[in-house]
């Protein structure tokens, strides 16, 4: 048996290239091994330079900028050292850290292909145990447990089952019989083993001290805040068929693990604010909950009075539904700097039947109009590309976005088929997806296979990258904007010439002076 000082762990973190936002979850195992007194380290994959470019764009935190989906903002300021050598690196720091045991942690579908190749790595060192977990593991484990190089592999939330797994590996026991994982045994097959209830999530406060300080500057509104997230609960209220989140209540469900949605206690989040003031002076709190008003107006007010002791700004995403001017004032009041709010279609019908939002465009425009009453700046998330999408409907949701004319951007993203959402199962049943077919590329071109009238995938990158023009641009450059949807020579020409015309009615030269006089 290993001493507890002298076992090492490796946090792996196979993220997304370039992705802003440490890892929420990364943080709570960090703190859970430093209470087991073990010897930990992180590998985060978050700084290497993707493998592929994205319309010749290799770096994807750059891409917000060129699509001007927000302010200008220059890369190196939250990536200075963008690096190369991936696989090179990641063993270099086996060999130097010499873990007893690797722990591949929040595992999402895109970063599955980057995942298999650092498993490949890890088998190279049969002396290292490795676990592997996250949403991906959670909502298609098949296709995780088809990866030769997996032996263990947790399901569902990972605190406790990660703790068991390196004390069991420190202590030489079998693994065999891990309750919330899946274990490989000698016959190639996989021991099911038994799901853990979901945790109590006041019990553990976040420690970030394994990530670079760099990874927590993040651009919000016109300023580079260094921001620390905070989760004041987990799961999602709602069921947007697009979205995984759901999935997570019905799984928690079945297995009569509990009910997944849970809120922190004030208490606890008061407690977590000030350790994290105390370790990493921030000067910005980012609320990472899916829906962060989706809870009682009681707690909110009690949110308020409590977040008054702190003088943090902070941001926030949320639905509109949930919203009223008295909950907005009491946020605005104790630091609320900006909110996002998830439109996704304009069309009313479209986004009650395919997307399962039951809200109407009316209510939309009524909330949308008390946000700008109050006056805290708003970003209105949009998608593309949804199943059964045409062109028709795509200007719907343009013409929605323009009728409600004061949020302080607009945003627009790439529908993605993740395992566990009804809309990919949609897609499959339709004939447009390959079951076998995984993402891998959050912001890459749509994988769906559609026919007219339904919007290619050629069509919805068009799309995406001229949707704020549509939105700002007065309609009679809609002819201009239609070329500037074509990514050839011209068509990019015509982007570059109206992208900076958009950039000055939105943005300006001064944010405060555009956030007074701009309307819309």
């Amino acid at each position: 048996m290993i001493e507890k000082t002298r076992f090492r762990v490796l946090l792996v973190y196979p993220n997304l290239s370039l992705m802003l936002t440490p890892s929420y979850a990364v943080a709570l195992f960090t703190s859970l091994l430093k209470n087991q007194g073990y010897e930990i380290d992180l590998f985060d994959a978050t700084p290497y330079r993707p493998a592929i470019e994205f319309l010749g764009e290799a770096l994807p935190i750059t891409r917000a900028n060129k699509m001007v989906n927000s302010r200008r903002f220059e890369p190196g300021d939250i990536f200075p050292d963008v690096r190369e050598d991936l696989d090179g690196d990641f063993a270099r720091k086996l060999d130097a850290f010499k873990p007893h045991a690797a722990v591949l942690c929040t595992l999402v579908e895109d970063a599955w292909p980057q995942a298999k190749r650092m498993l490949e790595i890890l088998s190279t060192y049969p002396d290292i145990r490795t676990l592997v977990g996250g949403v991906f593991a959670t909502m298609a484990p098949d296709i995780v447990a088809a990866a030769p190089q997996v032996s263990v592999m947790g399901t569902g939330e990972g605190e406790e089952t990660l703790v068991e797994f390196c004390e069991r590996v420190r202590q030489g026991a079998d693994l065999a019989t891990l309750p919330g994982a899946w274990v490989r045994t000698p016959d190639g097959a996989f021991a099911r083993n038994l799901p853990r209830p979901l945790v109590d999530i006041n019990r553990v406060l976040p420690d970030w001290s394994l990530f670079s300080e760099k990874r927590f500057f993040r651009p919000l509104g016109k300023k580079i805040w260094k921001t620390i997230p905070i989760e004041t609960y987990r799961g999602c209220p709602y069921t947007c068929s697009f979205c995984n989140s759901p999935t997570q209540l019905v799984i928690a469900k079945e297995k009569k693990q509990g009910f997944f949605l849970r809120r922190k206690s004030m208490e606890t989040l008061r407690n977590e604010m000030e350790q994290m003031i105390r370790r990493y002076s921030p000067e910005f709190f980012y609320f990472v909950d899916d829906a962060f008003m989706a809870r009682p107006k009681a707690e909110i007010a009690s949110f308020a009075r409590m977040y008054r002791d702190f003088k943090i700004p902070f941001w926030f995403q949320t639905r509109l539904e949930d919203i009223d001017e008295e909950k907005l004032t009491w946020l605005q009041e104790v630091g609320c700097y900006r909110i996002s709010f998830g439109l996704e279609h304009g069309n009313e019908a479209f986004r009650k039947k395919v997307i399962e939002r039951h809200v109407t465009n009316a209510k939309i425009l009524e909330k949308c109009s008390t946000v700008a009453k109050v006056g805290i700046p708003f970003t209105l998330n949009n998608m593309v590309g949804f199943p059964f999408e045409t062109r028709e409907l795509f200007f719907d949701t343009i013409a929605l976005n323009r009728e409600i004319g004061s949020f302080d951007s607009v945003s627009v993203n790439i529908f993605v088929p993740y395992h566990g959402t009804g809309l990919r199962d949609a897609a499959v049943r339709a004939g447009w997806l390959d079951p076998e077919r995984q993402t891998t590329s959050v912001i890459g071109e749509s994988i769906l296979d559609m026919p007219a009238p339904y919007l290619s995938a050629k069509e919805i990158l068009g799309l995406q990258r001229t949707f704020p023009l549509h939105v700002k641009l007065p309609i009679s450059r809609a002819g201009d904007i239609r070329r500037a949807e074509s990514f050839d020579e011209l068509g990019n020409k015509v982007f570059e010439r109206l992208s900076r015309e958009y950039y000055q009615i939105m943005y300006g030269e001064d944010e405060v002076t555009r956030r007074l006089t701009y309307v819309g």
